[in-house]
């Protein structure tokens, strides 16, 4: 159990420890609320971090995208059930399967379709279907509904759909229906709308080994926005959260069935070493026998948090302006849900594997510009990171990191900030290395001997 401490005291130790520029957090609990926040909020002003400065929540816009993909179901305009191919006609999917996959497959990271499509397609109202038209060309690594993996694709395409189907761009859509009922008076989508308001810069290590932050990349094109592009801050996501514990009314007035809400917290699939399951945009979790739902975000300079309780009317919102700030997100969450809530999650037990095993997942992994390898190191593994630094460029050693086996194919992290976060290697039917899955992503297994 964390010691009995206050969140804000929580927070300043993971920002001394970390050199986060900027902490702001709030709480529900029931009818009570509670915001905060600590550091600066732009290190070349020295601007005070504030609960109402806007940050980048990164992929907890999924949720939003998912909240507004299931008000058209409720509108009856939108089948979550029906092929991308109904509304989106003569469209390409990776290998043919646009027939074969739905938007409950999108909204829950289903497809088996490459995650991360980057390119940039500017900033007119067609820049989504624009993208769109390229998905041809992604890569399939599994067939739909075979392996969950995270799909910021998916996300891409839904929001091309709900285009299509409400007949607006996503993001004066996402506005007509969901912000502007919601009362989110701060959140938006592009930089021109952010800047007139109170809000953070991002920041990340100037290298992997220094604690010295510097002002992260802000851009974000337009057709990446259904995955991960909206501004906001804590009193907008705190309403934002308070709406998906409630009815699906907002002062009075319906703006989604009750039922409709609430099927969004159903599992669609098992969620690998992530969460325990995906529902309908959340992540689903079982702490303690209670439903945990959240969603985390991590873009260029930015990491967020969204955790909701339901059965305990309560919510947190993490928000800091760090490429490292989801260590501090997890550390501020367990205080939350130990001291707040009383939901412990306990460590896995660890095991040891035969060496015939433990030869079998070590080796090289390689994919998004990234080679990891798996080294044996005692009964456990070591992981060698080389990837692009924290601000691009070339391909750079990372701090290596220890991780212990809990299973046949997972690995548990035992050492270090991000201690507890798990990957794990998804192996073929034969039993060979297939993949490994970190941070929600695939890296190929290479060739023996490389």
């Amino acid at each position: 159990m964390i010691e009995a401490q206050t969140l804000e005291q929580v927070a300043r130790e993971q920002q001394v420890q970390l050199a986060i520029p900027g902490i702001s957090w709030g709480i529900l609990r029931g009818d009570t609320e509670e915001q905060g926040a600590i550091g600066v909020a732009k290190l070349t002003t020295g601007e005070p971090m504030r609960p109402d400065s806007l940050c980048r929540i990164a992929s907890i816009s999924k949720v939003f995208t998912s909240t507004l993909a299931m008000m058209l179901v409720d509108d009856g305009t939108l089948d979550l059930d029906a092929p991308v191919s109904h509304y989106l006609l003569g469209v390409r999917i990776s290998e043919g399967i646009e027939d074969r996959i739905t938007t409950r497959h999108l909204l829950s990271h289903g497809t088996g379709m490459l995650g991360d499509f980057s390119v940039n397609f500017g900033w007119g109202a067609d820049a989504l279907e624009r993208a769109i038209g390229e998905f041809h060309t992604l890569r399939q690594y599994a067939e739909p509904d075979e392996l969950w993996f995270y799909c910021n694709s998916g996300f891409h395409l839904a929001g091309r759909i709900l285009e299509v189907v409400g007949g607006k761009p996503f993001d004066e859509l996402m506005r007509e229906r969901l912000f502007e009922p919601l009362g989110l008076e701060r959140a938006c989508f592009f930089s021109h709308e952010a800047i007139s308001s109170p809000h953070a810069l991002g920041h990340n290590q100037r290298t992997p080994d220094t604690d010295e932050h510097v002002p992260a990349d802000q851009y974000y094109p337009r057709n990446r926005l259904p995955a991960g592009g909206i501004y906001a801050n804590v009193p907008d996501l705190l309403r934002f959260a308070r709406f998906h514990l409630g009815d699906g009314t907002v002062d009075g007035q319906r703006v989604i069935g009750a039922e409709t809400l609430r099927a969004m917290r159903e599992p669609q699939r098992q969620a690998a070493n992530w969460a325990d399951q995906w529902g309908i945009g959340w992540d689903i979790r079982t702490i303690d026998g209670v439903q945990v739902i959240g969603h985390g975000g991590s873009i260029n300079g930015f990491k967020s948090l969204l955790t909701l309780v339901p059965e305990k009317q309560a919510a947190l919102v993490v928000l800091t302006n760090s490429g490292r700030g989801d260590l501090a997100n997890r550390a501020i969450e367990r205080w939350f849900l130990e001291q707040e809530l009383g939901l412990v999650n306990p460590s896995p037990a660890t095991v040891t594997l035969d060496d015939a095993q433990a030869d079998r997942i070590a080796g090289r992994y390689s994919g998004m510009d990234s080679t990891i390898d798996i080294v044996r190191d005692g009964d456990g593994f070591r992981l060698e990171l080389t990837s692009p630094g924290p601000n691009g460029g070339e391909p750079v050693r990372w701090p290596d990191e220890s991780f212990a086996p809990i299973s046949e194919w997972e690995l548990i992290n035992t050492a270090g900030p991000a201690t507890g976060t798990r990957i794990d290697v998804v192996p073929t039917a034969e039993g060979a290395p297939r993949y490994l899955r970190m941070h929600g992503r695939l890296f190929d297994r290479a060739e023996q001997g490389m």
